[in-house]
């Protein structure tokens, strides 16, 4: 897998999770669920506070998969290889962030592992955060990185995704809005992209 930790087959791509921004209960362990069941990007956001707690717990087995969200210290301090959205301090860790138009995304340094865009579909997590119609396709030309669509990804909509040309995505509200279905939501989404290889 080398040192990218992305889930790779014959289609390249590139399926992460997000935390929820909220606690959830059991969280950790349903966490620890996903990463046994193949999540190779484990992106850690608790806009609350939270994920220091979650570093301690996973940081020792699956540093390697995690992301820290903004802290460039975070990820130093628990081995972490990868911060979305510094804006400043590489420090030799990769780099990803978000945005939410074509335009924004071409006009990003190079050199970025990958840039979320969102929102692809009607998001889940946020209510009223409406699908973008532009976003769907993936435009023809070289982008200066991967794009990872996110927003209302879920079983229903990556076979979609797959279809326009998408080559990475990112599960959210979908894998969260039932957490006791987390890993087998997973799997499913998984399951279809795997079959599409």
């Amino acid at each position: 897998m080398g040192d990218t930790g992305f889930i790779k087959d014959d289609t390249g791509f590139l399926l992460a999770v997000i935390t929820s921004p909220g606690d959830i209960p059991g969280e950790a362990e349903r966490l620890e669920g996903l990463l046994e069941a193949g999540v190779e990007k484990l992106h850690l956001r608790k806009p609350g506070g939270g994920v220091e707690g979650l570093l301690e717990r996973l940081a020792p087995r699956w540093a390697s998969r995690l992301v820290a969200h903004g802290s460039v210290e975070l990820a130093k301090r628990y081995g972490v290889p990868q911060v979305h959205g510094a804006a400043s301090g590489r420090n030799g860790l990769a780099l990803s962030t978000s945005v939410h138009s074509w335009d924004e995304l071409r006009r990003l340094p190079a050199g970025l592992a990958y840039a979320f865009i969102s929102p692809v579909f009607d998001s889940i997590s946020k209510p009223g955060y409406l699908a973008s119609d532009d976003l769907l396709t993936m435009p023809s030309g070289t982008l200066p990185c991967k794009a990872v669509g996110m927003g209302g990804v879920s079983a229903d909509t990556i076979e979609m995704m797959l279809t326009r040309g998408w080559t990475g995505a990112a599960l959210l509200g979908w894998i969260w809005e039932k957490p006791r279905e987390a890993v087998s939501r997973f799997e499913q989404v998984k399951k279809i992209i795997d079959g599409q290889a």
